[in-house]
Parts: structure tokens; sequence; C-alpha cells
């Protein structure tokens, strides 16, 4: 049986996956209705010891958004392990801090881009990109 042009079944269209790691459940909210509503599946965790945990036991994510001030294991920590296991997804950081240092030592630990808080939904829909996500995923 042929497809007919125009025919787009969900099998077909790939869904992008997105890991909130954020310990506010309203900022998991907010970011999660963002995120679904252009397409991507979420899942969320609220630390950084289970974001290391997920990656871990097999998931695989295309964006990673993560709070900057993490309990459990921080962000920096849990970046590095993310990169020492060979995760090559997108990783996003978000921030209130101003410190320079701060956001410099996330970065040097394997970040793609780090955006202040509130988050600019402008911005990560301009990192997230499907090509930015496909090409990304090439190097995996």
């Amino acid at each position: 049986m042929s497809k007919m042009v125009g025919d787009s079944s969900m099998s077909d269209v790939k869904k992008f996956t997105a890991l909130i790691v954020d310990d506010n459940v309203l900022v998991r909210k907010i970011e999660q209705a963002f995120l679904n509503k252009k397409g991507f599946e979420t899942k969320f965790v609220e630390n950084g010891k289970e974001v290391v945990n997920i990656f871990n036991e097999g998931n695989s994510f295309d964006v990673v958004i993560m709070e900057m001030k993490l309990p459990v294991m921080d962000e920096i920590q849990a970046t590095k392990e993310l990169r020492a296991m060979g995760v090559k997804c997108l990783i996003f950081g978000m921030t209130t801090s101003e410190a320079k240092s701060d956001i410099q030592s996330f970065i040097e630990a394997g970040l793609d881009e780090c955006f202040p808080k509130p988050l600019d939904f402008v911005m990560i829909d301009k990192h997230s990109s499907a090509s930015k996500i496909d090409t990304q995923n090439k190097n995996n």
C-alpha cells in the first residue's frame, strides 16, 4: 500500500524529548507546558544525582534543561558526569545568578548554553530547534 503525499501519521514524526532538572515544582510545570506545546515529550527530575541516574538507566533525551543551583549533586558535577558518560545531547542551564564565574564554571563543565531566569522561551526555542537537535544527535 502506497502512502499518499501529505499523509503524516504520528509514527513518521519524531517527537523530541526533554529532561527538565529543577527542584522547584512551579518552574518545572511552566517549562513542561512550554515544551509540550512545542511538541516535546518531557520528563523531570529534582536534582543532579537523579539526572545522572536517569541516563545511567539507559534513558536518553534530545535536550536537558538544568537549573544552576541543584540539591544533592550540583549542576556542575552532574554536567561533568553526563559528559564523561558520553552524553552528547544539548544541555541548557538556567540561573538567577549574575556571577560570571559561576556561569563560566557551568559552561566549562560541558553546558551548551546558559540562560537567565526567568526563562526566555524565545531563546530556548531558537537554541532547541529541530535542526540543531538533529545535528547534535548525529554526533552521538
